[in-house]
């Protein structure tokens, strides 16, 4: 069977599933291996048993036997198994089936990752092989997938679609296959910034990770994330706007604004042209105050930076005016991208109120911890 027939990949908006057959060719030879090895120490036994031996006659071949389980699992597996590799409810997960890895199935909050790639390692005769790993927020580094007979042409492809599907931005790691990181190039793309969970304030954690495809709940409604714009300020503040739809495709927008170690939320609406055609606006001669339906606000914020959208290279230019109400229960956000103005009236929400969907799971008479979700 092919590499490609191997190699299968379904994916919708709330799972990407892929799924890989283990190299039948290496398991058959491993498995003779063995086999001859294990009818040895079966007859060594046998042979000790029979004849009395004494009792170093049977411990002298236990690392021998600890060899023998080892290899013959690993024939087993690659005999047998396939791989899937599930994103979703904001977990990667890496599962070895019918026949269980030694070190266990392997999951990871896609929030903590940083990057995926590829290296190729050289065994004990030389032999090149290739290791499918992740480099981690925290500056760990994982092995996720070796020697199951994966290609390093699959191993690319799989790197391509977790990236994308997450809405990791691709960039050169040390060591990568095919690729130098020592050498930056002049033309390199600009990239989002990344932020640890650990330095992230605690209420916001869950809300500021929320990637493409991830769920949450609000108002107890299940959402689903569907694009991310992330707006980097030059005062070092990084703002998010999510783009959440219903079960029915109805559309919501989450903005989170940062203010150094401070979150905030709010529920917007994206205002038309009948709403904004009358407000005496000029980019130029920025007014202090605007009158929407009668309702006065007043110019809390000016900010300019760059704005990155999920799943598309480069930065674009941006500016944001944030004009607030005097109550404080509004506020209007007016933001030009690319020469286009958009405008967006929004209403502030605790960020208690945004739960993870796996909350629907919990029993509610016995409450939660927040931290079980970060």
């Amino acid at each position: 069977m092919s590499d490609s027939s191997n190699f299968q990949v379904y994916e919708d908006v709330d799972e990407l599933y892929i799924k890989y057959k283990w190299s039948r060719v290496a398991g058959i030879a491993l498995g003779f291996f063995a086999l001859f090895w294990n009818v040895f120490l079966l007859v060594w036994y046998g042979a000790a048993w029979t004849g009395g031996a004494p009792a170093l006659f049977f411990l002298f071949p236990l690392l021998h036997v600890a060899a023998g389980i080892f290899i013959g699992h690993q024939a087993l597996s690659m005999l047998f198994n396939h791989t899937e590799i599930t994103v979703s409810q904001g977990q990667l997960s890496i599962e070895h089936r019918p026949i269980r890895s030694f070190k266990g199935n392997k999951y990871y909050p896609t929030a903590d990752i940083d990057q995926f790639y590829v290296t190729q390692k050289t065994g004990n005769k030389g032999k090149k092989y290739y290791e499918f790993r992740c480099k981690m927020v925290d500056g760990k580094d994982i092995k996720l997938i070796s020697n199951n007979g994966m290609s390093v042409e699959k191993m690319k492809e799989l790197e391509e679609k977790l990236e994308r599907y997450i809405g990791i931005p691709d960039q050169p790691v040390a060591g990568e296959y095919g690729r130098s990181a020592s050498i930056i190039p002049n033309d390199r793309k600009e990239l989002p910034r990344r932020q640890r969970k650990e330095d992230l304030p605690e209420a916001a954690r869950f809300a500021y990770s929320l990637r493409p495809s991830q769920k949450l709940i609000i108002d107890n409604e299940t959402l689903n994330v569907s694009h991310v714009t992330q707006f980097d300020w030059m005062d070092g503040n990084t703002d998010k706007l999510l783009q959440l739809t219903d079960e029915i495709e109805g559309e919501r927008l989450l903005y989170l604004k940062q203010n150094k170690g401070i979150i905030r939320a709010a529920i917007e609406r994206e205002m038309n042209v009948l709403e904004t055609q009358n407000i005496s606006f000029d980019v130029q001669q920025v007014p202090s105050k605007i009158e929407i339906n009668g309702k006065l606000y007043l110019l809390d914020e000016l900010t300019e930076g760059k704005s990155f959208l999920s799943n598309i290279d480069g930065p674009a230019p941006a500016k944001a005016w944030i004009y607030q109400s005097l109550d404080k229960e509004t506020y209007i956000r007016i933001t030009k991208n690319e020469r286009l103005l958009s405008w967006h009236e929004g209403t502030p929400i605790p960020l208690r109120e945004i739960l993870p969907a796996a909350y629907r799971s919990l029993d509610r008479t016995q409450g939660y911890d927040q931290e079980d979700f970060v």
